[in-house]
C-alpha cells in the first residue's frame, strides 16, 4: 500500500470513529439513497410526475387529455430532480470526512442527514424537514 491510500483509509476511519451520530446518520442516509438510486430516480419520477400532471389538469380545470399533454413534461423534470437528488447525496458521501471532521470541533456545525427525502430510519424520530402546511421546521 502506498502512503496516498494508508491516508485516506486513515482519514475515512477517523471520522467515522471520532464523529458523532449525525455524521454517520448522514452518512448512512447519503450511502442508502445512492445505493437505491437505480429504482427510486424512476419511482420518485413517475410517481411525482404523474401527480404534478394530475394537479396540472386539476388546476386548468383539463380533462385527461390535459393531464395527458402535460405527463411527459413533468415526468422528465421529475426524473431529472431525482437523478440531481441522487448524485447530490453521492458527493455528500464523499465529503462526509471533511464535515466529520469539523463536526469535532467545539464550536463546530451539528451534521444532520440532508432532507430531501424524509421519513428514513437515518432521520431523527423519522421527521425531518419543514412541515408544507405551517412552514415550521419539524
Amino acid at each position: 500500500m502506498n502512503l496516498r491510500k494508508i491516508f485516506i483509509a486513515s482519514t475515512v476511519l477517523l471520522a467515522l470513529g471520532l464523529s458523532s451520530c449525525g455524521t454517520a446518520r448522514r452518512a448512512g442516509k447519503d450511502l442508502s439513497i445512492v445505493a437505491m438510486a437505480p429504482v427510486l430516480i424512476p419511482y420518485g419520477g413517475f410517481t411525482d410526475g404523474f401527480t404534478s400532471a394530475n394537479e396540472v389538469a386539476d388546476g386548468l380545470d383539463g380533462g385527461s387529455a390535459t393531464q395527458l399533454m402535460a405527463l411527459p413534461f413533468t415526468t422528465t423534470y421529475h426524473l431529472f430532480k431525482h437523478l440531481c437528488y441522487g448524485v447530490i447525496h453521492a458527493l455528500d458521501f464523499v465529503a462526509f470526512p471533511i464535515y466529520g471532521a469539523a463536526e469535532l470541533h467545539p464550536y463546530g456545525p451539528e451534521v444532520e442527514p440532508l432532507d430531501f427525502y424524509t421519513g428514513t430510519w437515518f432521520d431523527e424520530n423519522g421527521q425531518s424537514g419543514t412541515d408544507p402546511q405551517t412552514g415550521e421546521d419539524r
